[in-house]
C-alpha cells in the first residue's frame, strides 16, 4: 500500500456498529457496515485457462480486527447480481490472491472483493474489474527468416490467443529448445520481428515462442544468415496520418532491409524533396515513423527509400498528408478515446517455485514490482516525451516506482478512464516533478557499491521476493536513456530446505552490477549533473530519501503524471508493448526464463 489509509476512529465505528446491530442480525453473510476506504482499492485480474486470478493489496485492520475477504463474480457488471465465490484469508504477504474457477474461456466475467472485519461487518464492493479466461497459445507456425545487412528479418504464422512472442537466437546450428546462453530479442506483439547487430555471413539459429498469461507455447525453430546484398526494393507507403506539426507514415517492411530514409516536399516533386535527418530502423511486419517539424494545415508529399550500409533504393510512390492540431483531451470524459494498444500490456506472471517459497507455487506477481515491464516503459517514455515536447523542459531521464501502476492495460481502444484506472488510486494526484542529482548521487540512488553489502535505501536494494512483499512497490522503472543490471546474491538451488525468513531475506536485496549503470550508453560521470523527472510524491523522499535530501533545483509542474502519459498516447495514437532490456536481473528469486543466476556469492552457497 503506497500511502496510509484513513479509517473512522474506534468510537465512531462502535457507535455505528451498535446502531446497525439494533436493526439487523448477523448471519453467515456479514452485514454491509460502511467502513470508509476499507475495500481493496484495486483488484488486478490475470487470465488463465478456464480461470481468472484476482489479486489485491490487503487493507489495514479496523479496531484491531484483521480482515478476511469475500470474492464475488458474475457475467454482468451489476455486483448486486454477482455470485459469492469464496472467503479468502490473508497471510504474512501484503498480496492477497484468489483463483476463480472453473470458468468458460472467451467469456467476460466481472469481479469484486469485499473486506470482512468479523462481526463489525463488511466494506462495500471494490471497484469493478473484468477479465476473460483464455487457454495458453499453441506453438507458432511456419517461420521465414530473411537475411539483411547485420539483421535477420523474421516472420511466422500467428497463433490464436498469443499476447506476445518471445524470440531467442544464437550463432551456430542447434536443435531442441534454445540453450541457456542464447540471446533474447525484445518481445513483440505482432507475428514478425527484426534482430539487429548480427555478424554478416554467420549462420544463426532462432526460436520463437508464443505467450499469454495462461502460459507459454513450445518453440518454433528456424535459421538464416545476415548478408549485405544489393538491389534493394523501395517500400510501399500504406498510410499517412496528420498530427500536430507532424505526419505519421506507415509502410510494410521490405524483407531484409535494415533501415529507411524519408523525403518530403510541399509539392509532388521528388527532385526537390528534402531528406528527413533521422534514418528509420526496420520493424516487422510494418514500420511506422514520424516526420516532425512541419507546419499545420499545409499539405506535404512524402517518399520512402530502403537503405543499408552500402546503398539506397529508389523512392516509393508518393503519398500526401496534412499536419493538424488535434482537439484537446476532454479530461472530464472517462470514455474519451486516447488511442489504441496494439496488444495487451502484460501486468502479471507466474513466479516459479524456489527454496524461498516452495509451497503454493506457481504464484502470480505483478511485473512492474519485479522486473522491466512494457507498462513501465510506456509510462516513463511517455512522461519523458511530454516533458520535452509539450513543456520544452530539458531532462535526462524519467524514474518512477513500480506500485504507481496497479492494473493491466488491455488491447484495443485506450479510454481516459481505463488509463486512470491502472494507476494506483492515490497516485492519480501525483504531479510531475523535476530535480537534479550529481553522477555520484545517482550511483548512490541506484545502488552502485563495491562491497558485498547491498546499498541501503537504493533502487537495487528493493526486495525481490516475487511474492508481493511489503516494499516491492519501490521497484524502479526508468525511461529508455538508462540501463542497468541489478545483481542479487546467487540463489540456492532446488531441491533444498526451505529458508527461514531471516535467512532468505539476505538474498532479496541487490546491488548494481559493476559497469552496467549507463546513461545513453555511457558510464555515469560523478561530477555531471543529471536532470530527473519523477513524481512529487517520490521527490518527497518517501521511498528514496536521497531524492529529498540531495535533489537540487526541484520544480513541481502542475500536470498530473498520468495525464502526461495520456497526452503521449493521444499524440502517438497507436502504442505497442515493447521491452528493450533497460533493466536486467541476475540472481535473487528465480523468474521465468531467461532468468540468469548470479555469480555474486557472499553467502557461500
Amino acid at each position: 500500500m503506497r500511502k496510509d489509509r484513513v479509517f473512522w476512529g474506534p468510537a465512531v465505528l462502535t457507535a455505528l456498529f451498535l446502531c446497525f446491530s439494533c436493526e439487523s442480525k448477523f448471519d453467515d453473510s456479514p452485514s454491509d457496515l460502511p467502513l470508509f476506504g476499507a475495500a481493496p482499492h484495486s483488484v488486478q485480474i490475470t487470465a488463465r485457462n478456464g480461470a481468472l486470478v484476482a489479486q489485491w493489496t490487503k487493507v489495514a485492520s479496523a479496531q484491531g480486527v484483521a480482515p478476511s475477504y469475500l470474492v464475488y463474480y458474475g457475467a454482468g457488471a451489476d455486483p448486486g447480481k454477482a455470485e459469492k465465490y469464496q472467503e479468502v484469508f490473508s497471510n504474512t504477504s501484503n498480496l492477497v490472491i484468489a483463483t476463480i474457477e472453473p470458468l468458460t474461456n472467451y467469456q467476460t466475467y466481472y469481479v469484486w472483493v469485499k473486506s470482512v472485519f468479523g462481526e463489525l461487518g463488511a466494506s462495500d464492493y471494490s471497484p469493478t474489474v473484468s477479465g476473460m479466461p483464455v487457454p495458453a497459445p499453441g506453438t507458432p507456425g511456419r517461420i521465414t527468416v530473411t537475411g539483411g545487412d547485420t539483421i535477420l528479418d523474421l516472420k511466422w504464422d500467428p497463433v490464436p490467443d498469443a499476447f506476445t512472442y518471445n524470440i531467442f537466437y544464437k550463432a551456430g546450428s542447434y536443435s531442441g529448445e534454445p540453450p541457456a546462453d542464447a540471446s533474447v530479442a525484445p518481445a513483440v506483439s505482432a507475428a514478425g520481428a527484426i534482430i539487429f547487430n548480427l555478424n554478416n555471413n554467420a549462420d544463426y539459429t532462432v526460436w520463437v515462442q508464443a505467450e499469454n498469461t495462461a502460459g507459454k507455447s513450445g518453440f518454433k525453430q528456424g535459421g538464416g544468415a545476415p548478408v549485405l546484398s544489393g538491389g534493394l526494393s523501395p517500400p510501399v507507403i500504406t498510410a499517412v496520418t496528420g498530427g500536430n506539426r507532424k505526419l505519421i507514415i506507415t509502410w510494410d517492411q521490405v524483407p531484409g532491409v535494415p533501415e529507411y530514409v524519408i523525403f518530403y516536399n510541399a509539392s509532388d516533386n521528388s527532385a526537390g524533396a528534402s531528406r528527413f535527418h533521422s534514418p528509420i530502423p526496420a520493424d516487422a511486419p510494418a514500420v511506422t515513423a514520424e516526420l516532425t517539424g512541419l507546419t499545420n494545415a499545409r499539405e506535404y508529399y512524402v517518399w520512402v527509400a530502403s537503405a543499408n550500409s552500402a546503398e539506397s533504393s529508389g523512392l516509393s510512390p508518393s503519398r500526401s498528408g496534412t499536419p493538424q492540431a488535434a482537439v484537446s483531451i476532454k479530461w472530464s470524459d472517462p470514455n474519451f478515446v486516447l488511442g489504441r494498444a496494439s496488444a495487451e500490456y502484460l501486468f502479471a506472471q507466474d513466479v516459479p517455485p524456489s527454496v524461498f517459497f516452495p509451497e503454493g507455487r506457481p504464484f502470480t506477481d505483478r511485473l512492474p514490482r519485479v522486473q522491466e515491464s512494457a507498462l513501465g516503459n510506456l509510462f516513463t517514455d511517455g512522461a519523458a516525451w511530454y516533458v520535452r515536447e509539450a513543456l520544452g523542459e530539458q531532462i535526462d531521464f524519467v524514474f518512477l516506482n513500480g506500485s504507481f501502476i496497479d492494473n493491466v492495460l488491455s488491447q484495443g481502444a485506450i479510454r481516459l478512464g481505463a488509463l486512470a484506472g491502472i494507476v494506483q488510486a492515490d497516485g492519480r494526484a501525483d504531479k510531475l516533478c523535476l530535480l537534479t542529482l550529481t553522477g555520484a548521487q545517482m550511483k548512490e540512488f541506484f545502488g552502485v557499491t563495491s562491497g558485498d553489502t547491498p546499498a541501503p535505501n537504493s533502487v537495487a536494494a528493493v526486495t525481490h521476493m516475487g511474492r508481493g512483499g511489503h516494499d516491492t512497490g519501490n521497484f524502479g522503472m526508468v525511461s529508455k536513456e538508462i540501463r542497468y543490471t541489478i545483481e542479487y546474491p546467487k540463489s540456492p538451488s532446488l531441491p533444498g530446505p526451505e529458508l527461514k525468513n531471516e535467512d532468505a531475506d539476505r538474498y532479496w536485496h541487490g546491488r548494481i552490477k559493476a559497469g552496467t549503470l549507463k546513461f545513453n550508453g555511457r558510464d555515469i560521470e560523478d561530477d555531471r549533473k543529471y536532470r530527473i523527472c519523477t513524481t512529487d510524491y517520490n521527490a518527497s523522499g518517501v521511498y528514496y530519501v536521497i531524492l529529498a535530501t540531495a535533489g537540487a533545483d526541484k520544480k513541481v509542474i502542475d500536470t498530473l503524471f498520468y495525464r502526461a502519459v495520456a497526452e503521449y498516447i493521444y499524440d502517438k495514437q497507436i502504442v505497442t508493448p515493447k521491452l528493450d532490456g533497460r533493466i536486467k536481473l541476475e540472481g535473487g528469486v528465480p523468474l521465468p526464463p531467461p532468468w540468469v543466476n548470479s555469480s555474486w556469492n557472499p553467502y557461500g552457497n
